[in-house]
């Protein structure tokens, strides 16, 4: 939210910039909390992400080695079949 919250906020500098109320220096201001903002969302994303890749090697590797399902989904939660040749 707090990136949404910024962008908001810069909208409105950017509006009154325009409107000659504020100056160019508060739209910077603005547009550097925005950055700053989606920056962390990103770094915390990527964390989230890193973590997760943590967890599956803690719990043993990962996905399985022997899926043949083009839908890695399928595979990860056991849904997956493998085609077996009859005589």
């Amino acid at each position: 939210h707090a990136e949404e919250t910024a962008k908001a906020s810069l909208d409105i500098v950017e509006k009154q910039l325009n409107e000659g109320q504020v100056n160019q220096l508060a739209v910077l201001n603005a547009q550097q909390t925005y950055l700053t903002a989606s920056v962390i969302r990103v770094q915390t994303e990527a964390n989230r992400l890193a973590d997760t890749a943590a967890l599956f090697m803690a719990l043993g590797g990962g996905w399985p080695t022997t899926c043949t399902s083009p839908v890695w989904r399928e595979c990860a939660m056991g849904e997956a079949t493998t085609p077996v040749a009859s005589d």
